[in-house]
């Protein structure tokens, strides 16, 4: 048996390499690079992993019935990964498109408001109150409004609520997240919300046959995700983008895929549903 257990905190500026095609590694604000420096996409708090191959102790009997059985568990579990909108569509900071093939804007992030930990992804995304193109009431939720109605200090004309009327808020009960004020950037850091976090238990049975002295079998009956535990990545997927974290495209927020599906790795053992995997072995 082996057990493990991690405790960490990783933080960077940038966790992928800088994509200059698309300008989804540069900082929003170029003249406040520092203003990046924040969770990674990698940061995984705590991780507990527990391994356990076990011999059954065996009896002799017919044609080795009882014996050269084993038992083999993998156990892991770990606490949330972080994820953070980048928004490439609305550009409410009006910081222009990049010169590059093909044109892309500079991500910016907006104004959040609330408990982090309260905005979690969901298989339908975080729920959307679209604008209803009036400075007096932007959207349907009383709070986006009082939100951005601050900023603007009780203007209904001002740049906070004229961005709310133009792209509309995300909204968890109390916690929210407007568009920045026009011409400015919001008050969020990268990678501020965590997701769903990570738990599979994978499983196996193996059967020896000794024949002769060099010469011996073995079959095996393996199980990954043996519970189908739901393991869904976050909306960002990992370091290969997978791309619902854009709060001006639906479904935004939305945790759409497993964690190996999402990273462009769909093998088994790597956060997909139940696998079942036979094999027969000769060793000799």
């Amino acid at each position: 048996m082996v057990a493990g257990y991690t405790w960490s905190h990783a933080l960077d500026d940038v966790s992928a390499n800088w994509d200059f095609g698309y300008g989804s590694g540069l900082p929003q604000n170029a003249h406040n690079p520092a203003g990046e420096y924040g969770n990674s996409d990698f940061d995984v708090r705590q991780r507990f992993t527990l391994s356990l191959t076990y011999a059954i102790p065996g009896k002799k009997g017919y044609a080795q019935a009882l014996e050269g059985w084993e038992l083999n568990t993998i156990i892991t579990v770990q606490s949330p990964q972080f994820w953070g909108p980048m928004d490439e569509g609305t550009d409410a900071a009006g910081i222009g498109a990049l010169p590059v093939s093909p044109p892309a804007n500079t991500p910016i992030r907006w104004n959040f408001f609330g408990n982090p930990s309260d905005f979690k992804p969901s298989a339908s995304g975080i729920p959307f109150f679209p604008s209803n193109f009036s400075q007096t009431n932007p959207t349907n939720n009383p709070e986006c409004n009082a939100r951005a109605l601050a900023l603007d200090g009780g203007n209904s004309a001002g740049p906070a609520t004229t961005a709310l009327n133009l792209f509309g808020c995300y909204a968890e009960g109390n916690n929210v997240m407007i568009p920045p004020a026009l011409g400015q950037f919001g008050n969020m850091g990268r990678n501020t919300f965590p997701d769903l976090g990570f738990k599979d238990v994978d499983f196996s049975v193996a059967k020896n046959w000794h024949f002769t002295e060099r010469l011996h079998a073995q079959f095996r009956a393996e199980f990954f995700n043996i519970f189908n535990h739901p393991n869904l990545a976050n909306p960002y997927g990992g370091q290969n983008g997978f791309g619902f974290n854009d709060p001006s495209v639906q479904p935004f927020g939305c945790a759409c895929a497993t964690p190996d599906v999402a990273a462009a790795n769909p093998v088994i053992g790597s956060g997909g549903s139940r696998a079942v995997q036979l094999g027969l072995k000769l060793v000799f």
